[in-house]
Parts: structure tokens; sequence; C-alpha cells
């Protein structure tokens, strides 16, 4: 079974996972707010993972690369269980729709990282490809 952890500094996570069980009606994601009251963020995330089973595919997905919950995280790190940090609306959204009767290789991961990266635009600067000339 493929579970899903949203993890990071504050709230973002649980508006994430909120965000993710609108869109796809899954109500299976776990997140974890860190700092947000006097829980232990190592007793969090053993709590959050003691849940999965030990042929559990499991991907966690962080906010900032080098803060404290990623960190945390870096030990769990195996062929089983992927950590994403980063993480963005497009980038969860795709790793959660993706096929769960397949394994999801590190390719699939990197793959779904670099298209996410894709949704990070400014667009003020961004071409539409429409021909301004043509109004």
């Amino acid at each position: 079974m493929r579970r899903f952890v949203i993890a990071s500094h504050h709230r973002m996570a649980r508006g994430l996972k909120e965000t993710l069980e609108f869109l796809t009606s899954r109500s299976d994601i776990v997140d974890i707010s860190a700092y947000v009251d006097e829980r232990d963020l190592d007793g969090q995330i053993r709590e959050a993972l003691a849940g999965f089973g030990p042929e559990d595919e499991v991907v966690i997905m962080t906010d900032m690369l080098g803060g404290s919950v990623n960190q945390k995280f870096c030990q769990y790190m195996s062929d089983r269980c992927h950590l994403i940090c980063g993480v963005n609306l497009p980038c969860a959204l795709s790793l959660v729709l993706q096929p769960e009767d397949v394994p999801l290789t590190r390719e699939a991961v990197r793959s779904v990282v670099e298209e996410a990266k894709n949704h990070l635009i400014y667009v003020n600067e961004y071409e539409t490809g429409e021909n301004q000339d043509d109004e």
C-alpha cells in the first residue's frame, strides 16, 4: 500500500493535505504541522510512521531542504520510502495520483519533481504563446 505524509513548519502541511483531499477524495494522507504546540517532532514522526506496515511504500513531502522538518525524515529514506522537499501542489497532486499498482521508482519520483519545477513561474514574464500584435 502507498502511504503519504506531508510535513512542514507550522500549518502548511495541514492546508496542503486538505487541498489534496478536496481534489482527490482521498482521506488517508497524514499531515505533520511542526512547532505549533508542545508536541515533540520526533514523536509526531514516530507516531505517523508507526501506523504503516513494513511492506508499505511511503512518500514523504516536506517544505524545505535543510529545514529541521526535512532533516528529521532523512533517516527514513530507502527504496520504499521517498523523501521530497520543497513540495508544491502540482508535485503533491501528481504523486498522490500515481498508479498504485506499480511501485514508485526513483526515476518516476524524479520525473514528478522535475515536472513540478515547471509550475513555479513568474507570471509577469510568462509567455502565453499568443501574438500580441493580433489584439
